[in-house]
């Protein structure tokens, strides 16, 4: 039987992913709430969702462009429909780690069925610029299938009730069917979950799923369950999903499993009939079993012993034996062991007649044993093999397992069996018999058959060789010879036009026939003269008698191709099918970009894409990238296609590259039909037309780091611009938004015309500002959002005018700090000068001046005058402004009293032209100020530390010796006249020297104004003399 399914199906396995198409530019991805709660998100292309509530759209364009999404129905009615906003340079969306310009529009979930998805990007005049359309259907109800259960399930095992007990079964691979799945939706996969008696999960497993007969298949002959004795109960669930992300789980189903033999390896004792050995109950004359031991009977009489907890009788997963050489019966038993006794011909352990069985198996153990028959004891028949006499080999043996069909018709004429001689006559039993006289080694059966065209079948007798009274027999043999000209594979297709994906579906009647030899072999491709092409691609799913083929016809070598499906049995039944005609192309589309490498241009229009292919006639893009500018900006960028294979980009917001190392990539990718890509990027420099400002600056404006908006001194704003002119010259009219983005890399968020902008953002600053009205300028304020922080910003500012220049303007916060310098920050009470010094630290725009009317009659911008204003002062420093290597600077001059850390504290304020006072910055550094105390002393001018008393008069005058020059004066009023009266800062001083202790016979000179003492001692000794040095401050302090 040939079928031919035109009908789309599940894609299905590995080439899952060559499913995909390549995403249009305005539709990137709608998200929704699926009827589980999850939020999902998909790509345009998915085709298939379950969305509840409402759905999400993120679609992509230029600025000055809207976005429509529509829902339609098949016959093209409207469902629902939502329009954005004119998008702005404010207008950035993010997905999948890539940033776009778009806007993301909501409409309610429509009820299930098949829909399309309109995604439409606008002018804006409300006309469309692009359109696509995208196929969705909306399912939300999750798949079901109409029974489960185990195949093959025969020797004991149960598949009913609460709990399934099964086992390993026979020659057939035992598996969970599912059948009956069925979904609104493709199936997806199917999944088989185990868990074990704790509640862990022991397997999530994909599963076979077989599209076209609805069944999945999870074989468990070997590595599904862990190893298990029928002695753990585990959980069975399976879970459907469908292609919209809907998914069942079935109910959970008990299950026990057995694997686990345990079976004896050896016998536990041999018969001797000359023992009177009792080895255990029932077994007289038995001795214990050892290797190489010999066996005085024939047939041989064995003893099995079995713990009782593993037979069969007292635990449903324990074991039994059959045996049908001879006997097999239980002669005993106690606490721990069943005992059992068996005969057979020595030598024969064929487990077709002799096996230990376990539950839910057809065998589970095989009997082993090394014994010596002895001489005594009558030798066992030995075959040695079987020929058939074939009409096409002649003599050959009878294992022949595949017997192809193109031979057919083969007749067997005759059979030869080859045997040991023995010294009776031996009687051959194979689909017929023969004798094989005394001292003879075969015979020959008369019996014949014929593989017939058209047949199939399978010859699997057994071959035995019998003594005379039939009480021993040899090792049996079994015919393996099978064939099949009856059962040929069954086609049928199915082919996706975009993906290029081509399934194939292949019915194996009489799968699993003859120990499973009658199975495909294999299926492929192949051209219309039989050669074997090798697409990426196989088997799927292989679902017992149903196989599932799959293979992307995209990597076919390049050419045209009548295509044909083939498949083969393991006999050699060959079915062909043609499929259809196909065009391989592997070669990209020619891509060129307009503008080149390296190039500088004023408007993205200057960019032109074009795409064209050989083969397809509409080849796509599926990605623009812009990396770059001065930012290091990446955004994803929208198209419209102005003709066949001609595309121009939507507008992004740019900044211009203002110096080298600012430049853009542009990276463009597309693809056609078959998904060959190709790709191509181009470097360039973005130097849009430029609009200066009106005062002349250089673009670089700087604004102290605080949160108020400052003026020019005229009034005029801090951004004043030259009008804007179009391309022609003609100054820009009417009216028009306007926006602003500030550089991702900015150091502050700016408020501009009262809007914050965070680095990296983009706002509307301006709505329908009429240009005509201000003569085609812009008056825009703008302040730091922020205080205390200082750095650079740009900003961006453009409008909607078409084609219309572009202002870039460098924001630089600065915080006004003073540099103090001093001749000393340590000085001596009074004693040493006060001299402090404020000039502007560096980076700091402003002068200094102390006087108002000077910082207020400045530019707060163009030339900003700080005015300086001491907050705390040396107690006896006065303000003042001094001249330093020609520059007027704020300074302190004076003495300082008080001893310890005297704080010097200053503030600075700029005046706004509107006059307000800002305080722009503050400082402060401490004055250490030590005692005055040792810093100045004076000593006798002549050595007297000995002189003569009375003979001797003598005379005793000062001189300074350390410190600073000071005058000395023995007058109070006179030392405080002149330190009341020394000039600010003035180096002078005058020191007030006081006796403190005078030797009798000595006197002060009164006529001298300086210390002088003269006359005579009259004793004799030591005479102490003292004297204290003061200085006084302006106020009077000593």
């Amino acid at each position: 039987m040939i079928n031919f399914k035109p009908k789309i199906p599940a894609m299905l396995g590995a080439l899952a992913v060559l499913t995909a198409g390549a995403a249009h530019a305005e539709l990137l991805e709608y998200t929704f709430k699926a009827p589980d709660g999850t939020q999902r998100s998909l790509t345009p292309n998915a085709n298939y969702a379950n969305p509840t509530g409402n759905i999400s759209f993120a679609l992509s364009a230029g600025i000055d462009r809207k976005v429509k999404i529509s829902v339609l129905r098949s016959d093209g009615t409207v469902v629902s429909t939502a329009t954005s906003h004119l998008l702005g340079a404010t207008d950035r969306i993010t997905v999948g780690g890539k940033s776009y310009y778009g806007a993301e529009l909501q409409l309610p979930a429509p009820v299930g069925g098949a829909y399309t998805i309109r995604a439409e990007i606008l002018a804006s005049d409300g006309s469309t610029v692009q359109t696509d359309e995208y196929p969705l259907t909306v399912d939300v109800t999750p798949p079901t299938y109409s029974s489960l259960a185990p195949v093959y399930s025969n020797y004991g095992q149960v598949t009913s009730g609460d709990v399934w007990k099964l086992g390993l079964g026979g020659s057939e691979d035992n598996a969970f069917l599912l059948s009956g799945i069925s979904d609104e939706s493709p199936i997806k996969g199917v999944k088989a979950k185990l868990y074990r008696q704790d509640g862990s999960l022991y397997k999530d497993v994909s599963v076979n799923y077989d599209d076209a007969n609805g069944q999945a298949r999870q074989s468990f002959q070997s590595g599904f369950f862990p190893a298990s004795d029928l002695d753990e109960v585990f959980t069975l669930q399976f879970e459907i999903s469908d292609s919209a992300g809907n998914s069942y789980l079935s109910p959970r189903q008990k299950v026990m499993f057995d694997s686990i033999t345990n079976a004896p390896s050896a016998p536990f004792g041999v018969y001797d009939p000359s023992s009177t050995n009792n080895l255990g109950p029932g077994l007289t004359g038995f001795v214990a079993y050892t290797e190489g031991m010999t066996v005085k009977t024939n047939p041989i009489k064995l003893a099995w012993r079995v713990p009782r907890d593993n037979w069969h009788e007292y635990r449903e997963g324990g074991i039994n034996m059959t045996n049908a050489l001879g006997e097999m019966s239980k002669v005993g038993e106690d606490a721990s062991y069943v005992y059992l006794v068996t005969t057979a011909p020595y030598g024969n352990t064929d487990g077709n007649y002799w096996r230990w069985v376990n539950f839910g198996q057809w065998g589970g153990g095989g009997i082993a044993y090394n014994l010596t028959l002895s001489p005594s004891a009558p030798k066992s028949p030995r075959l040695l093999g079987v020929d058939y006499n074939y009409s096409d080999i002649g003599w050959s043996s009878f294992y022949r397992y595949w017997v192809n069909n193109s031979v057919l018709p083969v007749t067997v004429s005759s059979i030869r069996v080859k045997v040991e001689p023995r010294p009776y006559v031996q009687t051959a039993v194979h689909r017929g018999s023969c004798e094989i006289p005394v001292g003879q080694d075969s015979c020959v059966i008369a019996n014949s058959f014929t593989m017939a065209k058209g047949t199939t079948g399978y010859v699997h007798d057994n071959a035995t060789v019998f003594n005379p009274d039939k009480s021993l027999r040899s090792n049996p043999l079994w015919a393996e010879v099978n064939w099949n000209d009856q059962h040929y594979p069954q086609l049928s297709q199915q082919f996706d036009q975009n993906s290029k994906v081509f399934t194939l579906f292949v019915n194996q009647p009489g799968r699993g026939a003859y120990f499973d030899r009658l199975r495909l072999r294999s299926a492929w491709i192949e051209d219309s003269k039989g050669n074997k092409l090798s697409p990426t691609g196989g088997l799927i799913a292989n679902n017992w008698e149903n196989y599932t083929y799959q293979w992307d016809l995209k990597t076919l070598p390049e050419g045209q191709y009548s295509l044909v499906a083939a498949a083969e049995e393991m006999h050699g039944p060959l079915t062909r099918q043609p499929m259809f005609q196909i065009t391989s192309d592997r070669t990209p589309p020619t891509m060129t970009l307009s503008v080149a490498d390296g190039a500088a241009i004023q408007t993205l229009d200057d960019v032109v894409i074009t795409l064209a292919d050989a083969i397809d006639p509409s080849p796509k893009l599926t990605s623009i990238a812009l990396v770059g500018g001065p930012a290091n900006d990446k955004v994803q960028l929208s198209w419209r296609e102005e003709s066949k294979g001609r595309f121009r980009l939507e507008y992004p917001v740019m900044f211009p590259s203002l110096k080298e190392g600012e430049s853009y990539t542009l990276t463009v990718s597309g693809e056609d039909a078959q998904g060959n890509a190709v790709q191509k990027a181009v470097g360039f420099e973005y130097k849009p037309r430029q609009v200066m400002l009106a005062d002349g600056m250089d673009g670089k404006v700087m604004v102290p780091a605080v949160t108020h908006e400052f003026v020019h001194a005229d009034g005029k704003r801090i951004i004043e611009t030259k009008p804007l002119t179009l391309s022609d010259g003609a100054v820009v009219t009417g009216s028009y938004d306007v926006f602003a983005t500030l550089r991702s890399d900015a150091k502050v968020p700016l408020v501009v015309n009262g809007v914050r902008i965070e680095p990296g953002q983009t706002m509307g600053i301006m709505s329908q500002h009429d240009f005509g009205a201000s003569g085609g300028r812009l008056s825009i304020p703008v302040k730091p959002a922020v205080p205390d922080v200082v750095g650079s910003s740009s900003l961006l500012v453009m409008t909607s005018a078409p084609n219309s220049p572009i202002l870039v303007v460098d924001i630089n916060t600065w915080k006004g700090t003073a540099k103090l310098s001093a001749e000393s920050w340590t000085i001596r009470q009074v004693i040493d000068p006060v001299k402090i010094y404020a000039l502007p630290e560096s980076g700091v725009p402003c002068r200094f001046t102390t006087k108002e009317d000077v910082a207020m009659a400045a530019d707060p911008i163009r030339d900003p005058v700080c005015l300086l204003q001491w907050d705390r002062t040396p107690d006896e420093a006065e303000q003042t402004t001094q001249d330093n290597n020609g520059m007027k600077v704020a300074g302190l001059v004076g003495q300082a009293v008080s001893i310890g850390e005297q704080p010097v504290e200053y503030s600075l304020y700029l005046f706004s032209g509107d006059g307000s006072k800002v305080k722009v910055g503050s400082g402060s550094q401490n004055l250490t100020v030590t005692t005055a105390y040792g810093s100045v002393g004076y000593t006798p001018i002549d050595d007297i530390a000995q002189v003569n008393r009375v003979i001797e008069d003598f005379d005793v005058n000062f001189k300074q010796s350390k410190g600073p020059d000071c005058s000395i004066t023995l007058s109070a009023d006179r030392a405080k006249k002149e330190a009341a009266n020394k000039a600010v800062g003035s180096a002078s001083r005058a020191c007030l020297f006081e006796w403190q202790q005078i030797p009798d016979g000595l006197v002060q000179d009164p006529l001298s104004e300086s210390p002088s003492l003269s006359g005579s001692l009259a004793s004799n000794g030591v005479h102490p003399l003292g004297w204290r040095v003061s200085i006084f401050t302006r106020n009077g302090t000593r």
